[in-house]
């Protein structure tokens, strides 16, 4: 079998494997877990410091899950009091057993941006942190990526390499025929 036949018999076969996308898996994405929704739209993250503290917070299904620490030592803070006031709701984030804070609402699960404050009393500190909360539409992720025509038309490109690849093949045939002549 000739090089030229090799490399178009690899084309033809590469080019018909549907597209994939490459991740990372765990130990290897060199970051904090960035947990993800429906559809791999990422889950809502609000991030705030100051001097004092550091506060995240990850919404899920209406819930959102607060970590507290000092931002000077990344020590977490599991005895304060943290009020929260994000666009017209107002209310308190309960202790978890985890040391983690939870604050639920109904208002967490509608897509929109929302500042957000937050009110931390810890022993004799208290702070006021604030950021802003967004929370995607999941529909429109889903919408988005049907809407790409690469993702819709992959094939194009497959078709695109067969022809690329049958243009290398002919021009390869005719210089060793030309070669064969000459001699």
């Amino acid at each position: 079998m000739t090089a030229a036949r090799i490399v178009l018999l690899s084309v033809c076969i590469a080019s018909s494997l549907p597209p994939t996308a490459a991740r990372a898996d765990a130990g290897h994405d060199h970051d904090a877990p960035v947990a993800s929704g429906a559809a791999g739209t990422s889950v809502p993250r609000i991030e705030a410091r100051s001097d004092l503290f550091e506060i995240v917070g990850v919404v899920d299904r209406g819930a959102m899950k607060i970590f507290l620490d000092r931002y000077a030592t990344n020590e977490p803070v599991t005895n304060a009091k943290i009020d929260i006031e994000a666009g017209s709701l107002k209310g308190s984030a309960v202790p978890s057993p985890d040391g983690t804070y939870a604050f639920k609402h109904a208002e967490l699960t509608r897509p929109g941006q929302l500042p957000v404050t937050f009110t931390i009393v810890a022993g004799g500190e208290s702070d006021l942190l604030a950021g802003e909360l967004v929370i995607a539409d999941p529909n429109a992720a889903a919408a988005q990526a049907s809407d790409n025509p690469l993702r819709k038309r992959w094939w194009w490109v497959a078709a695109g390499l067969l022809v690329f690849a049958g243009i290398i093949t002919a021009w390869w045939s005719r210089r060793q025929r030309v070669k064969g002549t000459a001699k």
